[in-house]
């Protein structure tokens, strides 16, 4: 009996011990979880470093938040982007049109001397700044009649270059300047520039490159992320960017890629994949995309902005956006 007390004794100091433990976890889970993530993410940003450095990156540039989390630079000069000049010039004609400089459903006509097309008149005169954009010009790369103009899905460069010559014609500016003044110095883009190819044009014109480096695309990306400011106050023409602009792919909008619909279409081929574009990127993701891996992706949902450069000379990993995306959505957020 003499023992009794001594067990409840311990009993007691055994419930208060359990109890204390119980509370000091309760009052710090927040800061374990917080420290727990943390390492993880740590891990995984090392792990999309060495990723990108192994497919042959230029640059890799993640913004989340408003916080630029990873900002890696294998190669300190500005690449050729491709294709992910699309969204650029589709920004500018935001911006001209702000500037009423233009509509995007006016006729093409009304902006370039007719006989442009090898279509004939008629069918010219159906063509609109956005059929260009939206890539149903009803025309093949020697701008004769091939499909349905406002219909038939066919990416063509060749035409889509007349919407650069029409902000240079309405401003008087070159493509440079007129960039600079609408949009490299109001984003404080100091490493993007338009350049000469050498391929030439049916005019004799050269085709322009825009050469860039990932840091100065992630602000492209945060402008998209945040409806247009600082620099175009029209938050609809940016909604309308990632629009679908035709049944035949509908992942295609205003230059731009969407990445919610059931199917979609890439340059060059007739094939329709099902499925969105990247399968591993959140639905809300809006993209311009360069042909051998450049990408520039904005998730509104996430808060993410994501920009991926491809060395010269490499043709990248046909995965690599990807498996790049895989990585992000899997592993560090």
């Amino acid at each position: 009996m003499r023992d009794i007390p001594a067990l409840a004794f311990l009993t007691i100091k055994s419930a208060w011990l359990k109890n204390l433990c119980i509370s000091f976890f309760k009052s710090h889970f927040a800061e374990l979880v917080k420290l727990s993530t943390g390492k993880l993410a740590d891990r995984s940003v090392k792990e999309l470093i060495q990723f990108c450095r192994d497919n042959h990156c230029a640059q890799v540039s993640v913004l989340h938040r408003g916080k630029v989390i990873v900002d890696e630079v294998f190669s300190t000069h500005p690449v050729d982007v491709a294709a992910i000049q699309n969204g650029i010039v589709a920004l500018l004609i935001g911006i001209a049109q702000e500037k009423f400089l233009l509509e995007t459903f006016d006729n093409m006509n009304h902006h370039v001397e007719p006989e442009w097309t090898q279509l004939g008149p008629w069918d010219e005169a159906k063509l609109q700044i956005e059929h260009l954009m939206q890539m149903t010009t009803g025309m093949d790369d020697e701008l004769e009649p091939e499909g349905k103009i406002g219909e038939t899905w066919r990416y063509n460069n060749v035409a889509y270059q007349q919407l650069k010559k029409i902000l240079s014609l309405h401003t008087g500016l070159s493509l440079n300047e007129l960039s600079s003044n609408w949009l490299f110095e109001p984003l404080n883009m100091r490493e993007s520039e338009w350049r000469d190819r050498e391929m030439l044009l049916p005019d004799g014109t050269p085709y322009s490159a825009f050469f860039s480096t990932a840091a100065d695309l992630i602000k492209v990306g945060t402008m998209v992320l945040n409806r247009g400011k600082p620099v175009l106050n029209d938050e609809y023409y940016i909604d309308q960017l990632h629009q679908p602009g035709s049944t035949e792919n509908p992942s295609w909008g205003l230059l731009w890629w969407n990445n919610n619909q059931d199917r979609f279409m890439v340059p060059n081929s007739n094939k329709v994949f099902t499925g969105p574009p990247i399968e591993s990127a959140p639905p809300d993701l809006i993209s311009a995309r360069g042909y051998n891996g450049d990408h520039l992706g904005i998730s509104p949902g996430m808060g993410l902005v994501v920009a991926l450069t491809i060395q010269p000379g490499q043709s990248g990993n046909k995965r690599l956006v990807q498996d790049c995306w895989s990585l992000l959505t899997h592993n560090v957020f």
